[in-house]
């Protein structure tokens, strides 16, 4: 059974957090206007606030660092910094957390991507010392460039499920994924899953492994076309993989004491169109007496975009493919940023075959194959595609 509810990571919302999912876009006399009372801010993002009533916004410090970012916006009773994403002179998002991101962006009419010359956001200017402000990092560290996109999002969407092949649609600060329990080995015996957003807890799973060694689960979640389910919304995925700039991924986990037999791994699918045609994973964790599809190609590959070296495996599951890029035993990693499209390029550029002109899918989870294991938990995962 399923047992759900809406909530999000920090304090109750409306239905505008959620990109084309509440907020109706046209009326019945027409497309409705972005800023129909002329205020420079999208009219399903709350109000500026004027406290002193001088007829100007009040300015707000969202990432409390003794410097006023920019107006302040009151979201159903939660102060924003608002933010012009597009640079088209209106308040289209806003940053509730200080980590210099879009948690809320307007379903009326989403700000175009990618704007050449466009940085409206002071907190991701150069010279800002941005939000993150100089806490360690978790083991593993971030791949890739710029700020860390971890630990400050706001979720909708959860529950919690003990059925086999429960599913369900959840948003990350407005961007549609899909959680599924996905128990789909052979061995499988139960389990006991809890989700909020895109993070979500293990709490229980028993079961061992096939005759052919498949895990006897591998609860996940994903952000595109995947195991023949594609996620809420438009994350972006499937896409053609010449129209990509950018595949950003993060997450964040915790083994919390476990030490058995499950990976902890994303599952990148390829396809040929909508065609799932080969695999690439990418292992955090890879566990005792099991091991990736294939064979070792190459130990101690550095790769641009991951930190340190890594084990390459190739071969291929159910004649697709797979190329296999996984962290040393016992060198567990908790948390990873990188652009999937410098794994890809990497793969292709030292010959190793996959074929695909589209990526289908981004998940990441738990391929558990002998239980019991106990709460083994995400604290945070997404995906942003340009």
């Amino acid at each position: 059974m399923i047992r759900r509810h809406l909530s999000t990571g920090f304090t109750s919302v409306a239905c505008a957090a959620l990109v084309f999912a509440c907020s109706a876009s046209t009326t019945s006399s027409g497309p409705r206007a972005l800023d129909g009372d002329h205020n420079k801010v999208a009219d399903d993002l709350g109000k500026l606030v004027d406290a002193n009533n001088d007829g100007a916004a009040d300015t707000i410090d969202i990432n409390h660092d003794g410097k006023q970012d920019g107006p302040e916006v009151d979201f159903n009773g939660m102060m924003c910094l608002a933010l012009d994403t597009d640079c088209d002179g209106i308040y289209d998002s806003l940053d509730c957390t200080g980590d210099g991101i879009a948690d809320v962006i307007t379903a009326i009419q989403p700000p175009a991507k990618n704007v050449p010359g466009c940085n409206s956001n002071p907190l991701m200017t150069a010279g800002s010392g941005g939000a993150g402000g100089s806490g360690g990092m978790p083991a593993g560290g971030a791949g890739g460039s710029g700020p860390s996109m971890l630990g400050s999002a706001l979720y909708q969407g959860a529950g919690e499920t003990t059925d086999r092949y429960a599913e369900s649609d959840i948003y990350r600060n407005g961007v549609g994924y899909k959680f599924i329990a996905n128990g789909w080995g052979s061995g499988w015996q139960s389990h006991d899953i809890s989700y909020n957003g895109t993070s979500f807890t293990v709490k229980s799973l028993n079961g061992s492994q096939g005759a052919d060694y498949s895990p006897a689960g591998y609860p996940s979640m994903f952000c595109g076309l995947y195991s023949m389910k594609q996620s809420a919304g438009t994350c972006g995925l499937p896409a053609a993989i010449t129209s990509l700039t950018q595949v950003k991924t993060g997450w964040r986990w915790a083994s919390n004491g476990n030490n058995g037999q499950y990976n902890a791994a994303w599952d990148i699918w390829l396809g040929n169109g909508t065609t799932l045609s080969a695999y690439l994973m990418v292992w955090l964790r890879d566990p005792p007496g099991q091991q990736p599809a294939g064979a070792a190609a190459l130990a101690g590959a550095t790769v641009t975009g991951l930190p340190g070296t890594w084990t390459i495996w190739k071969g291929a599951v159910d004649g697709r493919p797979i190329v296999n890029y996984v962290t040393a035993e016992g060198q567990d990693r908790s948390e990873l940023e990188f652009n999937v499209l410098d794994v890809y390029h990497d793969a292709m550029t030292r010959g190793y075959a996959l074929p695909g002109d589209h990526i289908l899918a981004v998940a990441v989870g738990y391929e558990i194959w002998n239980g019991p294991v106990a709460n083994i938990a995400t604290d945070d995962f997404y995906v942003d595609v340009h």
